[in-house]
């Protein structure tokens, strides 16, 4: 929620005399001092003043009363969300006003939150990655970028339409999908996708709070991070930055795998660039801001890929060790056996070629060694770009009234290549690429936009309304490259009704085992959009002793999408249909797929063009109470209620798992939202301390209730991919005989029906009628020490207690067992067509338990930094609701969910960053050589910067590659005793894989979930700036800024699919090689 302390702060302290007694009426006033806006209030008997809704940035305050002589205290940094107090001592007298020079405060005496503020100067000189602000909030005691990692750019190397690797949080125990993003005070996040919407340019950011734990009532939507980012504004000076960086692959080190293999490194270039100005409209009045922000980068991918060898290609096989068995030849045998014959000389003749994958085999490139597997390597190049800019105006129509008004856009266009260059292929008008299904080959346009409208009104110095109005507008069209309108590639290369809606216009894709698939990605086109319209309204009372704030906020969510998951139909192979049934011997993959029998045929329709609705509705009262000078007691109470998502059509629907049918919005009497109630019973209460046990110690903390928003990217929003408006086609010919070849194509789509949801097939979707959003219980015990004036020390114990969180699980998971998997469905008696059932609860639990650590050192002697240090454990039942992350997102076992309660799979158990910044002691106003000279201006003006981080690893959990339950999902080992772990482990053996073993053939294994841990990460990033002052007001900055300069590998988790040949060996890595920019910088 987007209260005014969201985007601004408050100023609160006491007026005393030289005695120390409070003295009553005295006049204070508050200047922006880059604005001249100035605003007035009068101390009350107590002596106490406030100022609310106050722009983050340096001010100037000054108290006088008759008899005494005035004060004026200038550099008063607010910060944003922050709670300040500065007392002030009057001397008996009249004549010159006493001056003193101040800083922001230390301690945090006022509330009993737990957060880092990033400034500006930190956001500006910090070495960033891509220049992406999300990095920053890992600084922040317990968070984390898990997962991906925290990657450069605000884009994923595959998936131009999930931007989590460059924004993912983890926050004190909470999932990904539990933050919550505020850009000037309104809401920045998708509900898709749990992604950001629009990402700040660095130029614009005044300076962001990461507030991890026990936020006030003030604020909800997520119990996990609140990221307030605050836009700069313009001031009475004009000033303003231009810059330009520069990456290319010539200083870039290579990947560790890609050096251990002899590969070259793939071609890079980066480019980013843009600047930023501000200044006045009307002076003391009316300001304006403006920004632009440009990226350009050409990446080459490396693929190393298995492709048929020239025999193949001719139906020659003869090169292989195996037989290969000729299915036509297939003779029952007693007991349900089978037998059959060889290809003579392991030749499959030309006239038993499928005429489409004939067509394919020849498609496929050369290989270029004469290895039967990863015998050819290529590297296409990717493309992104993106523009963004942003305006501010800012206004002062009076000292009671202050405007704002903000508008953001920004538009991503990325190019994902094929993996292998375009080629004719027979009954085509035209050459296209090629290449496996998850490579997302294909053309995407992002257009993001967001804007805001404040008011801050000023009844008296004691009622103040701020009210904020916005929107946020993300739009996705991501297509399959090389495809047009009409193309119907599918059917043209003869697979009948490959291509039977208007959005699918490509090939198939065909996925030989073992093989690198080849045809068009399986999940094109993906268009997506969605809108936020929110309006928020928050009035602050201030009394003497008490700070009485009330609001509420209304959010509308507007969202549509289409996507299929194998709209233009999928083909998978396997060696069974040419092996030997009678011992499953012999037989190859690409001889099945030569005679173009598949194992798996699938097609999916979405017969549903969707338009999802939903309103987030919440309201609080908070009081800040000043019990005593050294206790202030945070009060508030904060209710949240969130309307079930519903489709504006009815094309809605949702599995009813008593009468074994799915519950159609709108048909029947069933609700608008599909039989999904609303939860009425969120009730977030709030209580928290903070007391001053001396002046440089503060002891804080807390307890609250937070609610999450419900079904955030999961299942709850996609109730239109299944029977009866998004239906499966899946076909299994089975293994003795070919029953359907490729050319044979699909069945023709059935037109929508709304009686098919009252006898489903294939894969449906239900979400439990008393779904609930899920909650966290917060709790904090902080300690804080000022040293030195400039050092500020914190300790915490935090916990966090989620219950109620987003899962899911199969309803319809066959019980483990010999023969036929479906037979075995609990719902096949009634509903023998019936396959997965997908069930959304809200039944999940985790618990974080942490001692927190950091230390804050503000500039002087041209030093400043952060440390943080967090020491904890997370455990849970279920890792995500969407995604399925290092886990997966479904139990093992659905009737022993509770089997799989394990560390939570952004588990890190210790975890260390230091972020620092240091002006070296040479040139004018420093230390040394600050005079005129050669030397000065050789050595002079030189700042170094860094960032630092230390952290043990993810868990993981051991799976088996073959499964022996026999119910058509994974599953896990037997683990022997307590092993697993080695003491020394390599990325060739990391970990003992003998210490696990197969189970009993229809059991599951004993293995917990996430029981072992992967890598940990090192990482130093570097920048060394030299500044160059070329006149007042003007200065050029070079900038080199070095990422992983010491090259440590960053090691990703190891295969631990148990009965796999590289099981227990680590094969990639995360996050990046060491990388070098460049750049130059104007400031003015």
């Amino acid at each position: 929620m987007a209260h005014a302390q969201v985007t601004t702060a408050d100023l609160v302290g006491t007026i005393k005399d030289g005695s120390g007694a409070v003295l009553r009426a005295a006049k204070v006033v508050i200047i922006n001092q880059a604005t001249g806006v100035s605003r007035a209030a009068t101390t009350g008997d107590d002596g106490n003043y406030i100022f609310t809704s106050l722009q983050p940035g340096s001010y100037s305050l000054t108290a006088e009363a008759p008899g005494f002589r005035k004060v004026q205290r200038t550099g008063v940094q607010l910060q944003v969300n922050q709670r300040a107090q500065i007392d002030l001592n009057l001397e008996v007298g009249l004549g010159e006003t006493v001056l003193i020079e101040g800083t922001a405060p230390l301690l945090e005496n006022q509330s009993s939150v737990l957060g880092s503020v990033i400034q500006e100067k930190q956001v500006q000189d910090l070495p960033l990655n891509g220049r992406n602000f999300v990095q920053l909030a890992t600084l922040s005691p317990g968070v984390s970028g898990a997962g991906s990692g925290m990657r450069g750019t605000i884009m994923s190397g595959t998936r131009p339409d999930d931007l989590r690797p460059g924004t993912e949080l983890f926050v004190n125990g909470n999932r990904e999908n539990s933050n919550n993003y505020l850009y000037d005070g309104i809401d920045n996040n998708t509900r898709l996708t749990l992604v950001i919407v629009m990402r700040p340019n660095v130029e614009a950011i005044k300076e962001f709070k990461v507030q991890t734990n026990l936020f006030s009532a003030e604020q909800g939507r997520n119990p996990g991070g609140q990221v307030n980012v605050v836009t700069k504004s313009g001031g009475n000076a004009v000033h303003g930055a231009g810059y330009g960086f520069l990456r290319n692959d010539r200083f870039d080190a290579n990947n560790f795998f890609a050096n251990r293999a002899g590969q070259k490194k793939p071609p890079f270039k980066q480019r980013q660039f843009g600047g930023a100005i501000g200044g006045p409209i009307v002076k003391n009045r009316t300001f304006f801001f403006a920004d632009y922000d440009g990226f350009r980068q050409e990446q080459g991918r490396v693929f190393v890929n298995t492709v048929p060898t020239l025999k193949m290609r001719q139906g020659d096989f003869s090169e292989l060790s195996v037989p290969i068995y000729d299915p036509l030849t297939t003779v029952a045998g007693p007991g349900g056996t089978f037998t059959r014959q060889p290809f003579p000389g392991n030749i499959i003749p030309r006239d038993r070629w499928d005429p489409v994958t004939a067509k394919l085999m020849n498609a496929y490139p050369m290989p270029t060694s004469a290895a039967l597997s990863n015998n050819l390597v290529t590297s296409p190049t990717r493309t992104q770009d993106w523009n963004q800019f942003d305006v501010r105006i800012d206004h002062t129509q009076s000292e009671r009234d202050n405007l704002l008004a903000r508008y953001s856009w920004s538009k991503t266009a990325t190019t994902n290549p094929f993996t292998f260059p375009a080629v004719e292929l027979p009954g085509l008008s035209k050459a296209v690429g090629l290449g496996n299904e998850d490579t997302f080959a294909g053309t995407s346009a992002l257009v993001a936009q967001h804007a805001v409208v404040g008011w801050v009104h000023v009844f008296s110095p004691r009622l103040v309304l701020d009210s904020r109005a916005g929107y946020n507008r993300f739009h996705l069209d991501f297509a399959q490259a090389d495809v047009a309108p009409g193309d119907q590639l599918g059917e043209k290369l003869g697979v009948p009704n490959a291509n039977q809606q208007d959005e699918q216009n490509g090939l198939p894709i065909f996925s030989p085992a073992g093989y690198t698939g080849i045809g068009h990605s399986r999940s094109l086109p993906i268009l997506r959009n969605e809108s936020t319209f929110q309006y928020v309204a928050n009035l602050t009372y201030v009394g003497d002793k008490h700070t009485i704030k009330a609001g509420f906020d209304v959010r509308r969510r507007h969202m549509g999408e289409f996507q299929t998951n194998r709209g233009n139909g999928r083909f998978n192979f396997s060696p069974n249909i040419t092996n030997n049934p009678a011992g499953n011997t012999g037989g190859h993959v690409m001889a099945s797929f030569l005679l173009g029998a598949p194992s798996l045929i699938e097609q999916d329709y979405l017969l549903a063009d969707v338009a999802i609705r939903g309103t987030e509705y919440s309201a609080y009262v908070a009081d800040d109470w000043r019990a005593t000078p050294k206790l202030t007691l945070n009060i508030g109470l904060r209710y949240e209620l969130d309307t079930p998502f519903r489709e504006k059509s009815n094309q809605w629907a949702s599995f009813d798992p008593q009468t074994a049918t799915v519950l159609v919005a709108g048909r029947n009497g069933v609700s608008e939202t599909a039989g999904v109630k609303t939860f009425t019973k969120a009730f977030a209460p709030r209580l928290g301390f903070a007391y001053k046990l001396g002046p440089y110690t503060v002891v804080r903390g807390g307890a609250g209730i937070f609610w999450n928003t419900p079904g955030n990217g999961g299942n709850v929003l996609r109730l239109h991919r299944h029977v009866p408006f998004g239906p499966i086609y899946s076909f299994n010919p089975g293994n003795q005989f070919v029953t359907r070849r490729v050319s044979d194509g699909f069945p023709t789509i059935p037109a929508l029906n709304l009686a098919f949801a009252d006898n489903p097939s294939g894969s449906v979707i239900g979400v439990d009628p008393d779904y609930q959003p899920g909650y966290a219980q917060q709790f904090n015990l902080t300690v804080e020490q000022e040293l030195f004036s400039s050092l500020l020390l914190k300790a915490s114990y935090v916990g966090n207690r989620g219950r109620h969180l987003d899962t899911a699980y199969n309803l319809n998971q066959a019980v483990p067992g010999s023969g036929a998997v479906n037979n075995r469905r609990p719902f096949f008696a009634v509903r023998p067509a019936l396959a997965d059932v997908t069930w959304a609860v809200s039944d999940g639990t985790a618990d974080y338990h942490a001692l927190q650590f950091s230390a804050e050192k503000r500039l002087t002697h041209g030093l400043s930094g952060l440390l943080a240090y967090t020491w904890s454990h997370s455990i849970d039942t279920v890792g995500q609701s969407f995604g399925g992350g290092a886990d997966g997102p479904l139990p093992q076992d659905p009737r022993n969910r509770l089997a799989d309660r394990g560390n939570s799979p952004f588990d890190i158990r210790h975890r260390l960053t230091i972020a620092w910044n240091y002006l070296l002691p040479f040139g004018k106003g420093r230390r040394w050589l600050s005079g005129d000279g050669l030397a000065e201006y050789l050595l002079g003006g030189w700042q170094i910067n860094g960032i630092n981080t230390f952290q043990t690893g993810l868990p993981f959990t051991p799976t088996l590659n073959a499964a022996t339950v026999n119910t058509g999902t994974g599953s896990r080992p037997n683990r022997i005793g307590d092993g697993g772990a080695l003491a020394n482990p390599t990325v060739d053996r990391w970990f003992d894989t003998s210490a696990f073993a197969t189970p009993a053939a229809f059991t599951y294994g004993n293995a917990g979930r996430n029981i072992l841990y992967g890598p940990g990460r090192v990482n130093f990033d570097f920048s060394l700036f030299k500044e160059f002052t070329i006149r007042e007001g003007l200065k050029v900055q070079f900038r080199a800024e070095c990422f992983n300069v010491f090259n440590h590998p960053q090691f990703d988790l190891p295969n631990a699919a148990i009965g796999a040949g590289n099981a227990g060996t680590i094969t990639s890595i995360v996050g990046t090689p060491r990388q070098i920019q460049f750049g130059a910088k104007i400031v003015f």
